[in-house]
């Protein structure tokens, strides 16, 4: 779903207790592109790898480019180091965003760099290298009146954890909703989100034993929903599952995983990526992925039950 370029759908305002943030200004379904953001200058990772001074002087170049009101919109952004380093650096070290997986280099967007974070956000972030936007996309409905929020760290973290690295690179404790849960209720999440992890490095090793890979993938889906989490990995968990398939030659569950897949991709990235592009290749033909028979060739190739809404097809796609 993409959102109505000649409508905004987000406010830039005051937070309490959190210094500017953004709101939605109208309910925002899940799946709808809020933002979709050029960066105002990008330090590369060739850059970045060369020491602050290095970087302080490539930032002072770029900020020579540019024309006075971005100026000034760049100085308007949080420095949350203080003297730590230097100011143009403190705003960057604060406020840019990684550019892809790996990341190519840091990206200072003017609004994306307003949105607050949260241990559990409502909107996922990622670098659109097609368009060379920053986007955001609704990961579930949003209320009007509603922080929107993004997550500034890695996945499957611990409260404690969470709370460390979160005051490390950038001092604050967070109280979002998932930090400010009863500690009975924290306990129950970090070992939900310990498990994540684990079955996350642990399905592909799988290898040839689709069964225990496909069992691993459908665990972790499950995970996933209970701890609210539907950012972009669950379609990666769908893809490994199309992976098993595509290694052993079975085309019909292969074609159903992909759809699923590209399905969950387009609800966090709209339609324009280079994934959704991928996904899209393969959905039409499954067999054009680079590991297909890997495994080996099917001699014959399961028939799936008609009804995709039934609990004989959930059986039959996860081998149960």
């Amino acid at each position: 779903m993409s959102t109505n370029s000649q409508q905004r759908l987000y406010d830039i305002v005051a937070i309490p207790n959190k210094g500017i943030g953004v709101i939605a200004t109208q309910d925002i379904a899940k799946g709808t592109r809020i933002m979709a953001e050029k960066p105002l200058f990008i330090v590369p990772t060739n850059v970045k790898e060369r020491g602050n001074k290095v970087v302080e002087k490539y930032i002072a170049e770029k900020l020579k480019t540019l024309d006075k009101d971005q100026q000034r919109a760049f100085l308007s952004l949080h420095n949350c180091h203080g003297t730590t380093f230097s100011p143009f650096l403190g705003i960057c070290e604060t406020n840019m965003l990684g550019l892809g997986s790996p990341p190519v280099g840091g990206g200072l967007f003017i609004e994306a760099s307003r949105i607050n974070h949260a241990c559990n956000p409502n909107t996922h972030n990622s670098w659109n290298s097609r368009i060379s936007r920053e986007t955001i996309h609704a990961v579930r409905d949003i209320k009007k009146g509603e922080e929107i929020t993004i997550s500034y760290i890695g996945h499957f973290a611990a409260y404690v954890e969470r709370q460390s690295i979160l005051k490390i690179k950038f001092h604050f404790d967070c109280a979002c909703e998932l930090c400010s849960m009863p500690p009975d209720q924290r306990r129950v999440s970090d070992e939900r989100l310990a498990t994540i992890h684990k079955l996350d490095q642990a399905i592909l090793s799988a290898g040839s034993n689709v069964k225990l890979g496909l069992g691993m993938v459908r665990r972790m889906l499950s995970l996933l929903e209970d701890e609210g989490i539907y950012n972009s990995q669950v379609y990666r968990a769908y893809y490994d599952a199309f992976q098993m398939m595509a290694a052993t030659d079975d085309k019909a569950r292969a074609g159903e995983l992909i759809r699923m897949a590209l399905e969950h991709a387009r609800a966090v990235e709209g339609n324009d990526s280079e994934t959704i592009k991928n996904f899209e290749r393969l959905a039409a033909s499954p067999t054009r992925h680079m590991a297909w028979g890997l495994y080996g060739r099917k001699k014959t190739q399961e028939i799936m039950p008609a009804d995709k809404d039934s609990q004989a097809f959930k059986m039959w796609l996860w081998m149960v």
